[in-house]
């Protein structure tokens, strides 16, 4: 029977990155235990879709350039804006729907019913599905002012930014295979601790999930870069470095071609035939 760890071309991180990012425009980080700073700039490593952080405008040597951009340090406006805390953030990808959840069937799971989060989620059969679940994220990101003046800085303008960021205190993350694959996961209380534990009935596919009480994982982050305008013969350069006025912040494209379901790369094939029709005729 396929599954991922039985195919060894297939890039299941990648498919996941995909099928998330199509959904919300954001990158989704495989390892969230792994932090994601607001502020770092780098560029996505194709192989893995993990971001390769280059500096982060809070560093020491950073700050000359913010003043050169017109940004008050100690104003700390340039300092990650702590946004309100929500309730959950739920996402999947186009294959998947959420139905209606048999709280009955689900006996041997007592807390299910005062859970924060439970649903289920199905994945059409054939294709592969994502489903990121936050239990009560918060979000850090640099304010629109401050995005305006560092796209002026020449060092950002050939980078991919971290702009947001969400932390959480639990998460669940699911990559289904081809196969017909459903998934409950609930987040329940579980002592007096108010500690948090993930359940699920996956059968296939992977699953990766933590719980902790403070927010110490980043399961989602917004990376954006400087657009270039599309005509640049009047750039004495090759790059045409931007004013804040000129300058705009769009989300990058992944830098991959659209995978197979089953996480493979599409084949390019290379005419090496450089013969003219001429010469095939004589």
């Amino acid at each position: 029977m396929w599954s991922w760890d039985t195919q060894p071309n297939s890039h299941a991180q990648r498919k996941f990155i995909e099928l998330i990012f199509d959904r919300t425009g954001k990158y989704p980080n495989w390892d969230p235990p792994s932090e994601i700073p607001v502020g770092s700039y780098g560029r996505i490593d194709k192989a893995t879709g993990n971001l390769i952080p280059q500096g982060s405008i809070y560093s020491d040597d950073f700050k000359q350039r913010l003043v050169d951009a017109g940004i008050n340090l100690e104003s700390g406006e340039h300092l990650p804006e702590d946004c309100p805390e929500e309730s959950e953030f739920t996402t999947w990808s186009k294959n998947v729907k959420r139905i209606e959840t048999n709280v009955d069937s689900q006996v041997g799971v007592p807390e299910i019913t005062t859970a924060a989060i439970k649903g289920t989620w199905q994945v059409k059969k054939g294709t592969t599905g994502a489903v990121l679940l936050m239990n009560n994220p918060r979000m850090k990101r640099i304010t629109s002012d401050v995005l305006g003046k560092l796209a002026s800085i020449r060092l950002l303008q050939s980078m991919h930014l971290v702009t947001k960021a969400f932390y959480c205190p639990a998460f669940s993350m699911y990559l289904s295979d081809t196969s017909s694959a459903s998934i409950v996961a609930p987040v329940g209380t579980v002592d007096a601790m108010a500690t948090m534990r993930w359940w699920s009935d996956t059968q296939t596919g992977l699953a990766r999930n933590g719980c902790k009480t403070e927010h110490c994982y980043t399961p989602l982050y917004e990376l954006l870069h400087v657009r270039h305008p599309r005509n640049r013969r009047t750039s004495p350069s090759p790059i045409c470095w931007l004013t804040a006025e000129r300058a705009r912040w769009i989300t990058p494209p992944l830098p991959w071609a659209p995978l197979r379901e089953d996480g493979t790369e599409v084949p390019i094939y290379i005419n090496d035939n450089t013969d003219s029709s001429d010469s095939e005729q004589e």
